[in-house]
């Protein structure tokens, strides 16, 4: 083991375990889909600049059969029905919109994902206050789950 690192510096070394470590956490939730074999992992959701929240998740596919991105998001094909609620506060936070009202968010992703695949997608969300330090993401077609909101 020692030779197949001997040749990184400390920080490369540094690195590659900080990534090894990142990915043997896993997501920091998941939501199941309604059709089995189907499921959502939620990989970040923080706080960024511009009082944003940005979420980072993965659409994963081993249910054996295609699935139609169009079913589950609508038409265009983006994420932009995920939507944020903060139950104490009794407020929902859709996802931002640019100035001429496209989602600032995962778009263009085709009509389907096929059985074994997954797709890493994003979108970005009005950030709720800072005491709230979670909130319940809701995706189409997928159980409702509460994730934490890092800074």
């Amino acid at each position: 083991m020692l030779k197949l690192y001997s040749g990184l510096s400390g920080g490369t070394l540094a690195l590659a375990l900080a990534t090894s470590a990142a990915l043997a956490q896993g997501p920091i939730t998941t939501a199941d889909g309604e059709q089995p074999g189907i499921r959502i992992d939620i990989t970040e959701l923080k706080r960024t600049s511009g009082d944003t929240v940005m979420m980072k998740f993965t659409l994963i596919n081993n249910s054996g059969e295609n699935i139609s991105l169009v079913d589950l998001f609508g038409l265009p094909p983006d994420v932009r029905s995920v939507h944020l609620i903060d139950a104490a506060g009794k407020k929902k936070y859709p996802t931002i919109r640019d100035a001429n009202g496209a989602c600032v968010c995962s778009s263009n992703l085709g009509t389907r994902l096929d059985s074994g695949k997954s797709l890493n997608l994003w979108a970005r969300f009005p950030a709720p206050p800072a005491a709230v330090k979670e909130v319940s993401v809701i995706f189409p077609h997928f159980v409702p789950v509460d994730a934490p909101i890092s800074q």
